[in-house]
């Protein structure tokens, strides 16, 4: 069962007034009897003109109230009604119906007055006497002014009414002067007509007939009730009623065959008469028409071409030019004329059987006509049985045939009124922007166990009545506040309705408090305040105002009374209707009505309804954009309320609420108002963030029901699956815009859009292993927001530092921080990452590397020395490549960086000169290249050692290898320590060994006082300096004895001695570098000797054996013979005599050779000195 409590609140909660119309009140508690003790009086009828309201009552008075405008601050408060003047009209008998007619004739300045069937003349606005020589006329009812208002133009003609006697209608024009009789109408009994030009159509108390006033011509219609049986048939072609008058006295018609009898008629007309009103009565007065010609068309007769189909009348003589308008009151069968197309009706006694089995009919009971003119072209007619049961509405046009389809009242009508032009749908060029839906407003009542209930209907009249009750709607009757209703659209006093005479302008709060822009309350806001601001706030205040005061006038000309009240029946504007739906919808149908929990179906229904919906004026086009932005708004709040339970929604739901908020284009601060951790991202300016009212209103009350703070925010829960990935593609919708014309260039906004985005974005990559981001991750996303602009520039740096993002930091420096400052934050953040800072990405791989390049990138030479030097303190060898990158924008001298490295960072001297001399080949800092190395080493082995004792290890490792092995360079390289200390002793070695020039001009002696103290631990050093001083003896007994490195011994004796340790990379010797042959062989020499030394005598054997057998022709045989001991075998250096003795034959036979060839030259020589004498010839000579 449901709650008792719930229900209560349910059943007292005001239903939304989303109705075609409101009740707006006019004014209330009116004093209706002049001693004001009379509670029987009741309102008959009221007209509104010119601020002046008239009120006529039952009491037969008319009073005359003056409507005071409301304040000025409240445009859209009642006005105030003060009474002018209580009146009673004259009248000549009473017939309990008061004051039944109220016709104002602004053109004029003129009313008439209607009273128990007494018409009098007053003047306006104070309802003075008019035409004291016109005295009271007895009339049925007044009016007919011609809706067209062709007539109103001239208030010099005046202006033309009708007023219907009990046998005829007479044409009078008031003017100022007084009224004057211009044609009698022989159409009687007439209780209400309405006219367009010529054409009126008038009901008398049976049927209803067409007119034209200007031919006198008429057409007889509908009878008002089915029932009456004095209504015979009706309708069909047209009749002339001015033919018939002039042939006979008056015959009663059809529509006359209810008026008051023939004596009472002419009484009363002679009364009038007496009275003075018409003065050109008499035979003028029934004039007839001249001749026209025939094939004229005249009043409704029609070409017999284009007759109607149901005329003539069966029975009746076809139209002829004999008898161009034969008198006719119906086109249907009569009982006394059969036709002579059909066959006789059936025998009385079957039709007796028949109406004997039918059911008894309802007793007729007489029915108010009711005449409404929708368009210049068309009538609309009430007709029914009786008045509890159902009734419809005909529609007729100017030829009196039907023209739309009908529509059914629930009862028949106590009063009608019809608003709006109506819309066209079918017209080809689409319907008129001007044009407004057609209504029809109809008061009906209802019996309920004996008591009466009135309410007021509401149905188009321009759209296809075939939709039945589904196009019906019910006027909100609860501003009557009648406490006996038991329903909102019903009451249980009589309401009285009619249309005033012109359009009056009201003011409906409602629309501008929604649509009017209005600032947003958030917590934490203020409302900075100066002189020149409040000025220019006063200022905007009053646009404000105006505007929304344009945008809630509306205009109406339907009231609508009960009891001692008047109230407008004003048409319920596209905002205040589809927001009353809202309104409906905020809250569940089990909710209190208060507390905002939306109801998506009904949200999600309207936004439908209104998809793709135009709009004709500003006020729609800002209603649409209202309605909108608040049902998405709404839908977004019903994210929020289910996903603060831990609900996870539907994907199709999230995606109808994005599509939502987009469409509306909401804002996005509102949005991100209503989000936990992200409200705190909304940027307002001095003005704060201004939308509708409605929203405002909305939004405020949310955040007043709902605690934010302690909604669950876990970002692997609901809260990041159902709002924040929707949120971030709303908010980078939003930043999309960003430029577009049609969208704010409030900075504020854009600021809170891109700082909501990080924030998100952050929250989201938390849970995201370290690492580079990969296409489309969210880190992606992450890099890809902070490498374009952002505006929120402060806040970005605290979010990103907040959730230690310090890589992502940098990237949002690069590209947002202002150039100047732009590297040196970079630089900034990435030397806090290397430090150890965290950094909870970790993205920044190569850190060290990153920052080297970046600093190539550069032109500030400030950072570049001091980040340079910063990390060539951390890396040596890679902060070297600052100031050594040829490629870099930011270039330095090697003095300029030998001198800064010095100063701001000594250990990366050592291998800044490396690149210079090693890579740049820069020999001038050989020296001090070397002196580095010297300090290294020397450093060590004073210090340790275990170092020295590694060196002489490898000396004693080294000699102990056989043959073949590799050369030293090759051996401590291959078999290198990871110590500075060795790798400095390899660089060492290189620069003490290479033959380059610039290279070898280091000081020597400088070096052996260096190195004197370790000459047994560095023998390869001490073997370079012999060589370099000339001591090749020594070098080569150091390289024999000391290292046992035979090879390079041999390569020392065939290079020289300085390039015995040069790089494997760099086998190249310059020519001019190789020592000539007699230096090479008195080289081989000095190791033949040491050879000879070696204490291993296999050693002894071995080596001199291959070096005289590889070097041979470096030696003399017979010095080699002299050094070999005699006791070796001569098989030892057999090799070395072969090719001894093979090169002295070889020798000895080039020798032969050669000489031969010259013998030969010379021969021929001889032969060609012999050839040229014996050419020349003798030569006689004569003595001096």
């Amino acid at each position: 069962m449901a709650d008792p409590s719930s229900s209560a609140q349910l059943t007292t909660r005001p239903p939304p007034q989303d109705g075609a119309y409101l009740l707006r009140k006019l004014v209330s508690d009116l004093p209706l009897s002049a001693d004001g003790q009379s509670t029987d009086v009741r309102i008959t009828c009221v007209e509104v003109w010119n601020g002046n309201l008239y009120v006529g009552t039952s009491a037969a008075e008319i009073i005359h109230f003056v409507l005071l405008p409301p304040e000025p601050n409240d445009p859209s408060g009642e006005p105030t009604a003060i009474i002018a003047s209580r009146l009673q009209p004259a009248y000549t008998q009473a017939i309990g119906v008061g004051v039944q007619q109220i016709l104002l004739l602004p053109e004029v300045n003129k009313a008439c007055i209607l009273c128990h069937n007494t018409l009098t003349f007053y003047s306006l606005p104070e309802l003075s006497p008019a035409f004291p020589s016109t005295k009271p006329l007895t009339c049925s009812w007044v009016g007919g002014v011609d809706l067209n208002g062709n007539e109103r133009n001239s208030s010099e003609n005046g202006v033309v009414v009708m007023l219907c006697l009990r046998s005829r209608i007479r044409m009078v024009r008031v003017q100022e002067e007084g009224p004057r009789s211009l044609k009698t109408i022989e159409y009687g009994g007439c209780l209400t007509s309405v006219r367009r030009d010529n054409f009126s159509c008038a009901a008398d108390s049976r049927s209803y007939a067409l007119l034209d006033v200007e031919h006198q011509q008429k057409i007889g219609l509908f009878p008002i009730s089915s029932l009456d049986p004095d209504a015979g048939d009706v309708g069909g072609a047209a009749e002339d009623i001015a033919t018939a008058l002039s042939s006979q006295p008056p015959s009663r018609s059809v529509s006359s065959a209810g008026v008051h009898p023939r004596q009472e008629e002419q009484r009363g007309h002679g009364r009038s008469t007496s009275l003075g009103i018409f003065n050109t009565g008499g035979p003028a007065s029934l004039r007839t028409e001249s001749p026209r010609p025939t094939g004229q068309r005249y009043g409704f007769d029609v070409p017999e071409s284009l007759s109607r189909g149901i005329s003539p009348a069966p029975g009746t003589p076809s139209r002829s030019p004999e008898r161009p308008h034969p008198e006719r009151t119906s086109s249907l069968p009569r009982a006394s004329t059969p036709s002579q197309d059909k066959p006789l009706p059936p025998a009385p006694e079957a039709s007796t059987s028949q109406e004997a089995e039918a059911p008894p009919k309802p007793a007729f009971v007489p029915l108010k006509p009711h005449v409404a003119s929708p368009s210049p072209t068309e009538f609309l007619l009430t007709v029914g049985t009786t008045p509890s049961e159902p009734g419809v509405g005909m529609f007729v046009n100017l030829d009196g045939d039907v023209c739309r389809g009908s529509i059914q009242f629930s009862s028949y009508p106590d009063a009608l009124a019809v608003d709006g032009t109506g819309i066209d749908m079918s017209a080809s060029t689409g319907p008129d922007m001007e044009a407004t839906e057609g209504y029809v407003l109809a008061v009906v009542h209802q019996e309920d166990n004996g008591h009466a209930q009135y309410g007021v209907e509401i149905q188009r009249w321009d759209v296809d009545a075939g939709e039945g009750e589904a196009s019906k709607e019910w006027l909100n009757l609860t501003s009557l506040n009648d406490p006996s209703a038991q329903k909102a659209d019903r009451v249980t006093t009589p309401i009285g309705m009619r249309t005033v005479l012109e359009p009056n302008e009201i003011v409906l709060a409602e629309i501008g408090d929604k649509l009017s822009v209005k600032r947003l309350n958030l917590s934490g806001s203020e409302d900075s305040s100066s002189p020149q601001r409040d000025k220019g706030k006063k200022a905007q205040q009053k646009e404000d105002l105006e505007f929304a005061t344009r945008l809630s006038k509306l205009q109406t000309s339907t009231v609508l009374w009960a009891r001692n009240e008047i109230w407008w029946a004003v048409r319920n504007p596209l905002v205040t209707r589809l927001d009353a739906r809202l309104q409906y919808a905020q809250s569940t149908p089990t909710g209190d009505g208060v507390k905002i929990q939306p109801n998506r179906s009904l949200v999600e229904a309207l936004l439908g309804d209104i998809r793709g919906q135009g709009f004709r004026t500003e006020s729609e086009y800002l209603s649409l954009i209202y309605i909108r932005q608040k049902a998405s708004i709404l839908l977004f709040m019903e994210l929020i309320l289910r996903s603060s339970t831990n609900i996870i929604i539907f994907e199709n739901e999230k995606r109808i609420t994005e599509q939502a908020l987009i469409e509306g284009e909401v804002d996005p601060r509102v949005i991100i108002s209503l989000l936990p951790i992200l409200n705190q991202e909304v940027v307002q300016g001095p003005d704060g963030i201004q939308i509708s009212g409605g929203i405002t209103t909305l939004v405020e009350a949310f955040l007043q029901q709902n605690d934010l703070s302690a909604m669950p925010a876990i970002v692997n829960g609901p809260f990041g699956d159902n709002l924040l990935h929707l949120v971030k593609r709303f908010l980078f919708w939003w930043k999309r815009r960003k430029g577009m014309a049609s969208v704010t260039n409030d900075p504020h906004l854009f600021q809170s859009v891109d700082a909501a985005i990080l924030h998100i974005l952050l929250l989201l990559d938390r849970e995201t292993p370290q690492g580079p981001a990969t296409a489309g991750s969210l880190r992606a996303e992450l890099n890809d927001l902070v490498d374009n602009e952002v505006e929120c520039f402060d806040r970005a740096v605290e979010l990103l530092e907040q959730f230690k993002r310090l890589y992502v930091l940098s990237r949002f420096y690069q590209r947002n921080s202002k150039a100047a400052a732009k590297a040196s934050n970079v630089l900034g953040v990435w030397k806090r990452i290397l430090e150890g800072e965290p950094d909870e990405g970790g993205e920044f791989v190569d850190g060290e590397l990153e920052l080297r390049k970046y600093l190539s990138r550069i032109r500030d030479q400030a950072l570049v020395e001091e980040y340079g030097a910063w990390i060539a303190n951390r890396n040596p060898k890679l902060g070297v490549q600052v100031f050594a990158d040829d490629n870099s924008r930011v270039k330095f001298e090697p003095t300029r960086a030998v001198a800064l490295l010095k100063e701001k960072a000594p250990g990366a001297v050592k291998d800044y000169l490396e690149y210079l001399v090693f890579g740049k080949k820069h020999t001038q800092y050989v020296n001090e290249l070397i002196a580095f190395y010297l300090e290294i080493v020397i450093a060590e082995l004073e210090t340790s050692s275990s170092s020295r004792a590694i060196l002489l290890q490898t000396y004693e490792t080294y000699r102990a290898l056989h043959p073949p092995k590799p050369m030293y360079r090759e051996f401590i390289t291959d078999n290198a320590i990871d110590a500075e200390w060795w790798h400095s002793r390899l660089r060492l070695l290189q620069l003490l060994g290479s033959n380059q020039t610039g290279t070898s001009s280091y000081d020597v002696p400088f070096i052996l006082s260096r190195l004197q103290p370790y000459e047994q631990e560095l023998v390869p050093e001490m073997i370079i300096l012999n060589g370099r001083q000339g001591l090749h003896q020594e070098a080569i007994r150091l390289l024999t004895h000391g290292l046992g490195d035979f090879e390079t011994a041999i390569r020392y004796c065939l290079f020289g001695g300085s390039s015995i340790f040069r790089p494997s990379d760099s086998p190249y010797i310059p020519q001019v570098e190789i020592p000539g042959h007699d230096e090479q062989s008195r080289l081989f020499n000095h190791l033949l000797q040491e050879f000879l030394r070696l204490d291993d005598l296999a050693q002894r054997i071995s080596r001199t054996g291959e070096l005289l057998e590889r070097f041979g022709g470096w030696f003399d045989v017979e010095q080699v013979l002299e050094k070999i001991p005699d006791d070796w075998s001569v098989d030892i250096f057999k090799g070395f005599l072969i090719n001894a003795l093979r090169r002295l034959v070889r020798e000895k036979s080039e020798s032969e050779v050669v000489k031969a060839l010259s013998g030969a030259r010379n021969l021929g020589i001889s032969v060609e000195v012999l050839d040229r004498i014996v050419e020349l010839g003798p030569t006689v000579e004569k003595p001096g």
